[in-house]
């Protein structure tokens, strides 16, 4: 049994305490969702189950928190890590190999265990999770669906009572999510108490037993699944939460009015990749872009999506093909110069020591009032003048976002923009592209975001394994195509 006794907990650095007050008990073997506005204090609840708070994150602590009788600010941290294990939401971050058997290992090696203890859990983690096709490969040749196993199967190798998720779904197709649920589920009924912090959870609707909704760092409700699951289309929004059901959303679709065709026209017609040594990604992809398409590039995990954006952005040549704009052809410099790319791992765009400096990076000055605009559209401006690392993931993708307004570029791209967002972040983002589609800006959109891609996408390019494409305008016989393809 784990329970929050009356904690409240401040960071180091911070004025204001993120916890205030938390109640909470969880019995063993219980299935918890803890869902929320990002910067609510979720992440903040977890570190303090898994020990990073208070050995790497400092602070004021008032309360305890208390497992198996025992009050786990008190456990060092190697007595956690036998007890508490963490997936975190992009699993690269935990991993210390460039092998995924050495990985697997690696815990239980720090632990002091026995060679052959070791390789006992390596061979029970890899029966138990079905990781055997993976054992022996790099790490680096994996899809995030197959890293995201790897690390549930080096915190399983370490046999902890307790299984940490930080919103792992965020960077996962719906194929990797499907198997997650399945990997879940074996925890479940092996009796493992489990906490997800989550938004998008229509994959956990039939594993939850108890959901907590923190706000503002306190608990603000607790629903049973039942009562989680039925909670109507209104006070589901008042809460900021997404839908359990996703695959509804196709059912009551209203094709979007297709906008006059403005003066650009983007034209990519018999493109073609491979990467050295390595078959073809795609081949002989062809579509029109005109100005004002919000345009969804669909597929599994590896299916050449990136690649795809890579190639329109100017990152990467084709192989055959070209891509014209206004029937200039243009060369990967040239798209570069076009184009402004949002990327799905923000902190590898974010160079400034202040929000405001961020959106005013490669601007003139006398465009302050621009920026002024995006960070209000934003709801960014109470934060102008906090360093971007400071911010929670979600406000750190509406920086990137905001960055990419302020440029005017005639074509901009977002790679997974909704990864990690909360409802009200998601339809924050729905609008914005919305706007720039309004004012005459093609944009593309790479998502696994099902409710996204009903909301904000015209047409979508959709890539399959063998690297065909197909492009088609988003209609409801189309949308619940995907639904079907997607969701059964």
């Amino acid at each position: 049994m784990i329970s929050f006794q009356n904690f409240s907990f401040r960071y180091e650095e911070s004025k204001d305490f993120t916890l205030r007050g938390i109640d909470m008990t969880v019995q063993t073997g219980e299935f918890i969702l803890l869902t929320g506005r990002s910067g609510c204090g979720k992440t903040t609840l977890i570190r303090s189950l898994n020990g990073l708070i208070p050995h790497f994150y400092p602070g004021e602590i008032q309360g305890d928190l208390v497992m198996d009788g025992r009050s786990l600010l008190e456990m060092k941290p190697a007595q956690l890590a036998g007890q508490v294990g963490t997936v975190f939401q992009d699993p690269r971050s935990q991993f210390f190999m460039t092998d995924t058997t050495r990985e697997l290992a690696f815990g239980c090696e720090n632990m002091g265990l026995p060679r052959e203890e070791t390789i006992d859990r390596i061979a029970k983690a890899a029966k138990d999770l079905e990781l055997a096709d993976y054992l022996n490969r790099s790490i680096f040749a994996l899809s995030s669906g197959e890293k995201q196993q790897i690390a549930v199967g080096s915190v399983y190798a370490l046999s902890p009572k307790v299984y940490i998720f930080d919103e792992p779904s965020a960077n996962l197709d719906y194929a990797a999510t499907k198997r997650l649920a399945e990997i879940m589920g074996k925890l479940k009924r092996d009796g493992y108490t489990i906490f997800v912090v989550e938004h998008r959870f229509y994959y956990l609707r039939d594993l939850i037993d108890r959901v907590f909704l923190i706000q503002n760092g306190k608990i603000e409700q607790e629903f049973t699944r039942e009562q989680f699951c039925s909670l109507p289309e209104g006070t589901r929004i008042s809460y900021g939460l997404r839908t359990a059901y996703p695959e509804r959303d196709a059912e009551h679709y209203q094709e979007k009015e297709r906008r006059p065709m403005g003066k650009h026209l983007l034209s990519v017609q018999g493109l073609s990749f491979a990467y050295p040594k390595e078959q073809e990604v795609f081949r002989n992809v062809s579509f029109e872009a005109h100005a004002g398409d919000v345009i969804g590039i669909l597929g599994h995990n590896g299916a050449g999506k990136t690649t795809l954006l890579s190639i329109l952005t100017g990152l990467l040549k084709q192989r055959n093909g070209e891509i014209t704009f206004d029937g200039r052809k243009l060369t990967p410099r040239q798209r570069r110069a076009l184009s402004y790319l949002v990327m799905q791992d923000t902190d590898y765009q974010l160079f400034a020591s202040s929000v405001e400096e961020e959106l005013s990076l490669g601007i003139r000055e006398d465009c302050k009032e621009k920026v002024d605009a995006a960070l209000e559209a934003l709801e960014l401006s109470e934060y102008r003048e906090q360093h971007p690392a400071a911010l929670s993931g979600g406000q750190k993708q509406r920086v990137t976002i905001g960055a990419a307004i302020v440029k005017d570029s005639p074509v901009i791209y977002f790679d997974e923009p909704t990864s990690g967002l909360d409802y009200d972040s998601m339809v924050r983002v729905s609008r914005l592209i919305e706007q720039l589609s309004a004012s005459g800006v093609i944009v593309f959109v790479v998502s696994h975001d099902f409710e996204f891609i009903v909301r904000t996408c015209t047409e979508v390019v959709q890539l399959d394994d063998q690297g065909a494409v197909q492009n088609h305008r988003l209609t409801p016989q189309m949308l619940k195509a995907l639904s079907e393809q997607y969701f059964h």
